[in-house]
Parts: structure tokens; C-alpha cells; sequence
């Protein structure tokens, strides 16, 4: 039985780690702003399917996703993959592959306002294997410091 219990347990903690990881885009030191640089941030980061992207910053910026060719050239596309200037931007990793972020306000992509996000093609990585558990109940009764209590009746 406590087998089966630290197992259920086990299973369940695990789930949690197969949503996969938020990841707070320039922190711990910075956010979406003019002053992180987000090649060396990305190049910490093993990013892979199921993990989100927090974008957090100032009304002054926004964040769209784009094409490589937009990333590149730091053009602001009319048509972007996807846009959002709420101050508070959470982007799914859904799949592999390479993902392209800019800010689009007029200069800030060129002042290195832009990240390129590389999605692994594996999932999270392999959980950590389980602990050996000893089999249901104790192997031998515990000792007692005490003899134990004889229930019959007193000799005549």
C-alpha cells in the first residue's frame, strides 16, 4: 500500500514537470528592454517543447513574433507571426525549431531589442529514475526494549 501511495505521489509531481518550464525573458538581471542582451541570456537557456515565454515590459515596447528574414533585417513586417503590447506577453514552445522576437518600436530591434530562440527536438528531458523502495511492510517485527506482555492466565 505505500508502495502504491509513493508512487501515485511520484507520478503526480512528475506531471508537473512535463508542462515544461516558464522562462521570464531577461531575468534574472533585466526584462524586454534596451538593456539586455538577449543572445547571451538565449545561449544559457535549454529551451524545449511544452516550455513558455514570459515577456514582461513598458508600454514603450511590444513584442512580435516574426520571420528569420524580418529578425535579420530588423524590418517591421506588417503581417507578423503574432504581435501583443499588453506589458505582459506568455508565447507557448510548442515544437521544435526556430522561434524570432523583435520589439517593434522604430530602433529598437537595431539597438539589439531582439532574440532568436532555439527549441530543442526532444521534449523535457528524462526524468531522474525512480527510488528503489523497500517491499510493503517492515522485513522483521521492530524489537521492543521490553519483554512483551503475556495475555495468559497466571499459573496455579
Amino acid at each position: 500500500m505505500l508502495r502504491a501511495l509513493m508512487a501515485v505521489a511520484i507520478m503526480a509531481a512528475m506531471t508537473g514537470f512535463a508542462r515544461g518550464r516558464n522562462y521570464v525573458v531577461g531575468a534574472p538581471t533585466g526584462g524586454w528592454d534596451l538593456r539586455t542582451n538577449y543572445t547571451l541570456w538565449a545561449s544559457t537557456k535549454t529551451f524545449h517543447p511544452g516550455d513558455t515565454l514570459t515577456f514582461l515590459y513598458g508600454s514603450s515596447h511590444d513584442v512580435l513574433e516574426v520571420t528569420s528574414v524580418a529578425y535579420g533585417s530588423c524590418g517591421t513586417p506588417s503581417n507578423p507571426i503574432s504581435s501583443d503590447k499588453s506589458g505582459n506577453t506568455t508565447v507557448a514552445l510548442k515544437a521544435a525549431g526556430t522561434r524570432y522576437f523583435i520589439c517593434g518600436t522604430a530602433g529598437h530591434c537595431r539597438s539589439g531589442m531582439k532574440m532568436a530562440v532555439r527549441v530543442a527536438s526532444s521534449g523535457s528531458p528524462p526524468p531522474s529514475p525512480l527510488p528503489d523502495f523497500p517491499p510493503d511492510g517492515p522485513a522483521d517485527p521492530p524489537s521492543l526494549p521490553f519483554p512483551p506482555l503475556s495475555l495468559s492466565p497466571p499459573a496455579p
